[in-house]
C-alpha cells in the first residue's frame, strides 16, 4: 500500500545541450548560401584585382573571399564556390580569360581543402589552411604556366603570386575574429529540449 501510494515526481528540467546546428540546416538553404559565396567570390575576383606587372594573369583579393565564405559556410561545396566563382570572374576579365581553366581547379581544391580546417572553427587550424591552399595556388599557376603557358617564363610569375599570396593570408586572418562571431551567431545555436514534468499518485 505504501509503494502504492508513493508519489513519484520530476522536477523540471533540461537536457544537455545538443551539439550546436552547424550549416547546412536544409538543402535549400545550402543551394542558396552556395550561390550566393560563389557570387561573392566571382565579384571580389573581378573587382578587386590589378594586371601583375610580369603582363601574366592579375593579382585579386579573391582568395579572402574564398577564406571568408569557407568559415561562413564549412561545407565540402566551397570547391564550387571558390572554383566557379574565380573561374567565372577569369572569364569576365580579358587580362585572365586564359587561366580559367587553371583557375576552375587550382581554386576549387583551395575551396575544398579550406572547408576542411575552417569547419574546425579554430584559429590555429585556420592559419595552416590558408598557409597551404596559398602554397597550391602559387605552385598550381606555376605549373600551369610552365607547362601550357610560357614555359620557363613562369618563373617571373612566382614573385606576384606570392604576393597575392601574402595579402590575402593576411587579410583571412583579420576577418577570422568577425566571421567567427557572424557564424556562431548564425549557424552554432545549441538546442535545449525541456523534459516533461510528470506525476503518479
Amino acid at each position: 500500500m505504501k509503494e502504492s501510494k508513493q508519489v513519484t515526481e520530476e522536477t523540471s528540467a533540461t537536457k544537455p545541450s545538443a551539439p550546436p546546428n552547424i550549416f547546412p540546416r536544409s538543402k535549400v538553404q545550402l543551394l542558396v548560401m552556395t550561390a550566393l559565396f560563389t557570387a561573392l567570390v566571382f565579384v571580389v575576383t573581378l573587382t578587386a584585382s590589378v594586371p601583375s606587372w610580369t603582363g601574366q594573369g592579375i593579382i585579386n583579393l579573391g582568395d579572402s573571399a574564398i577564406a571568408a565564405s569557407a568559415l561562413l559556410m564549412p561545407h565540402p561545396l566551397m570547391a564550387v564556390v571558390g572554383g566557379v566563382g574565380s573561374a567565372l570572374a577569369n572569364l569576365a576579365n580579358p587580362a585572365a580569360t586564359i587561366y580559367a581553366p587553371a583557375t576552375l581547379i587550382i581554386k576549387g581544391l583551395m575551396g575544398f581543402v579550406l572547408y576542411f580546417f575552417a569547419r574546425k572553427g579554430k584559429f590555429a587550424w585556420f592559419v595552416v589552411g590558408v598557409a597551404l591552399v596559398e602554397i597550391i595556388m602559387v605552385t598550381g599557376y606555376f605549373l600551369y604556366e610552365y607547362v601550357f603557358l610560357i614555359g620557363a617564363g613562369a618563373f617571373a610569375s612566382i614573385v606576384p603570386n606570392f604576393v597575392q599570396a601574402g595579402t590575402n593570408f593576411v587579410l583571412a586572418l583579420i576577418l577570422f575574429t568577425p566571421l567567427m562571431a557572424l557564424r556562431k551567431a548564425l549557424w552554432d545555436k545549441p538546442t535545449e529540449t525541456p523534459i516533461a514534468v510528470n506525476k503518479n499518485d
